[in-house]
């Protein structure tokens, strides 16, 4: 998998050596990373918003008197 990360984003050539292979992979494991993070911060923004329209309104919009 590692192998062919890196010869999509650097090239196949550059891809195999031994420098870009220690300069690449902890870059795609950070971005990983951060994709990570971002969905869960995503899903939690999402949970709340679909919890807050599922309560009650507190006050009425039409008067009744």
């Amino acid at each position: 998998m590692w192998n062919f990360l890196l010869a999509l984003f650097v090239g196949s050539t550059v891809g195999s050596t031994r420098t870009a292979q220690r300069i690449v992979r902890p870059l795609l494991v950070l971005f990983a990373i951060g994709v990570i993070i971002a969905g869960i911060v995503y899903v939690g923004v999402v949970v709340k918003a679909v919890s807050e329209r599922s309560n009650p309104p507190h006050v009425h919009a039409h008067s009744t008197h």
